[in-house]
């Protein structure tokens, strides 16, 4: 029974469910009715009894004409139902059928659809009809948002693999041409080797530095949860500083302890700085400070170089986005340094954002939530 109720489609279920409530609906009925005639056949039997008694003739006559009608009443009921019931079957089949039929034509537009994304075509969408009722209109405007996000995702996707292979291409092509430099010369001499040395290291130095930012995106990505802890965000930052590039000087730094992971937030803090010094060039200022207010901690790194132009603010956060390609891939920069800092402050909560800054250039800023100030 259960295998033949579920190769059912919703137009025949629909239709023999409303058909079962009208024959339970109708069979009740006619139990009470049915029920109520006998009573009261019975009490009439018990009158013309009572009355045939005291007499003492034609009982059987006025008992044979006393229940006839009644028994004709009963059979002319029956009939009455069992027709009613019928007709109201059929037009309770019939009615839950196209009911059905009217409710299940939306999802089988919504199948097809659904069918045609199966096959790897992204762009269909659902039709929403303001006439169909609320949950449909939610269900195809759900399902529309969720196609968007699958384009856009498969989009950067094709966008990442592209210019990861573009930026792997590049210190391999160099590699390889240095080599076979080397490989033409019949006895190269010394500085020559060391000068493909040189260029070799530099370039393989560039690839373990993309594939380990790329791995980075990667964990981000699968959805790695800090792990954090209470930092105290002084010592924190200017050991941070002096540890990491030299020439980089310290502002104003609040007291008090951030919730956040240290190595990420580290991993943030030398992308920003290396960033800072790319643009800033030889001789630079770079300049790092924070601030807190309502237990929001903001810390902002700043240079004195050319600054980002506010049409390039939002993308430079983009993964292999650069504002000056050759500039930028000629001084080492993967192009993913600042899409995995947004990524690690994205998981912390905060946000981070690009701007002017007060030395004249460019200032990076991210916002940390969690920050409790010492008393």
């Amino acid at each position: 029974m259960r295998r033949t109720w579920s190769r059912l489609g919703l137009r025949a279920r629909l239709a023999l469910s409303i058909g079962a409530v009208v024959v339970l609906a109708f069979g009740a009925v006619f139990a009470a009715v049915r029920t109520e005639m006998s009573h009261e056949s019975s009490v009439i039997k018990g009158e013309e009894a009572h009355e045939s008694g005291g007499t003492g003739s034609g009982a059987g006559d006025g008992e044979g004409s006393s229940i006839s009608p009644i028994a004709d009443a009963q059979s002319d009921m029956e009939k009455t139902f069992l027709l009613a019931g019928a007709a109201a079957l059929l037009a309770a089949l019939l009615a839950g059928y196209l009911v059905a039929a009217r409710a299940a034509a939306p999802l089988r537009r919504y199948a097809a659809t659904a069918a045609r994304i199966d096959a790897g075509e992204l762009t269909p969408r659902l039709q929403v009809d303001p006439a169909s009722p609320t949950e449909l209109r939610t269900l195809a405007i759900t399902f529309n948002h969720m196609l968007d996000r699958l384009d856009r995702a498969f989009a950067q996707q094709r966008e990442f693999v592209s210019d990861a292979s573009h930026e792997l291409r590049s210190p391999l092509t160099a590699i390889r041409g240095q080599i076979e430099v080397l490989a033409r010369a019949e006895e190269p001499s010394a500085e020559e080797t060391r000068r493909v040395e040189r260029l070799t290291i530099a370039e393989l130095a560039r690839v373990e530095r993309l594939v380990e930012d790329m791995l980075s995106l990667a964990r981000l990505d699968e959805g790695m949860r800090p792990a954090v802890r209470p930092v105290a965000i002084a010592p924190f930052l200017r050991e941070l500083v002096e540890a990491a590039v030299p020439g980089v000087e310290v502002g104003e730094l609040p007291a008090g302890h951030v919730l956040a992971d240290p190595d990420l937030i580290s991993q943030v803090l030398r992308n920003l700085i290396e960033n800072a010094r790319r643009h800033a060039g030889e001789g630079g200022r770079v300049l790092v400070s924070a601030s807190a207010a309502g237990g929001r901690l903001a810390v902002s790194v700043d240079d004195d170089g050319p600054g980002i132009d506010p049409a390039q603010r939002e993308r430079i956060f983009d993964r292999f986005h650069r504002s000056d390609r050759s500039r930028h891939r000629a001084a080492g920069g993967s192009g993913l340094g600042l899409a995995i800092a947004r990524s690690i402050v994205s998981a912390h909560g905060g946000r981070i954002w690009a701007g002017e800054g007060p030395l004249g250039g460019a200032r990076v800023s991210f916002e940390l939530p969690g920050f409790t100030p010492e008393e």
